[in-house]
């Protein structure tokens, strides 16, 4: 279970993606559209803290060739996210596959993840069921519901192994609550405007039965674009 947990944990970082260094005032606008461009682009990412640091990662986002409003952002053999197009600008979380762990997880209904309006100020708490199933059995492991919140979006710089390159911050807290246990991840993710996603950090608390908890960190930042 823990090794799920740290799967999600990657790759809510880097797709959703060493330390800023300094912070300016709030932008007067800026769009999901401008932070995550929609078209087809591969990168490779180089993962900085956690299990598996030192290891390079691809991150590809592609279109779906039968929707033209659904695109899939996948990150090496860790896992996959089917993105939908919000009618109003933002991007939807429909699914969520996690490979090492032989798994996936379906949102009911799509959670809403990024509006399209990031600087509004005006961020609302989402909140989902969700479903995981196996992939090859497809019978039901667990589920529960989950909330989303993006917390606040800021200009900032970030050290990566390709060089200090400027950007926006965006700070979420999502959240997964379980017959047994509940997962709250604290998430940075670091764009340049037109290119989408360059560093990732996150950290996950686990609490079960309301009692033991245990914290895990993790973060990706962009080493070849």
């Amino acid at each position: 279970m823990h090794r799920f947990f740290r799967i999600v944990l990657i790759c809510l970082s880097a797709s959703t993606l060493a330390g800023d260094a300094w912070s300016l005032p709030p932008p007067a606008q800026v769009t999901v559209r401008e932070l995550i461009p929609l078209a087809s682009w591969h990168k490779q990412f180089k993962i900085i803290t956690g299990t598996d640091k030192g290891k390079v990662v691809p991150l590809m986002f592609r279109s779906d060739p039968a929707n033209e409003q659904r695109w899939t952002l996948i990150f090496g053999d860790y896992a996959g996210i089917v993105l939908l197009n919000d009618p109003d600008g933002g991007l939807l979380m429909e699914q969520l596959h996690l490979f090492k762990s032989r798994s996936y997880i379906v949102y009911q209904p799509a959670l809403p993840i990024l509006p399209g309006d990031m600087s509004s100020g005006a961020f609302i708490l989402r909140r989902a069921s969700f479903k995981m199933y196996d992939r090859e059995t497809r019978k039901l492991k667990r589920n529960g519901v989950v909330t989303h919140l993006v917390k606040r979006v800021w200009p900032s710089q970030f050290d990566t192994p390709v060089g200090l390159i400027d950007g926006y911050r965006v700070e979420i807290e999502h959240g997964m609550e379980m017959q047994y246990a509940q997962l709250l991840f604290t998430l940075g993710i670091g764009f340049r405007l037109d290119e989408g996603p360059v560093y990732g950090s996150g950290e996950y608390r686990l609490t079960k039965l309301k009692i033991f908890s245990q914290t895990k960190a993790a973060a990706a930042a962009l080493v070849k674009r």
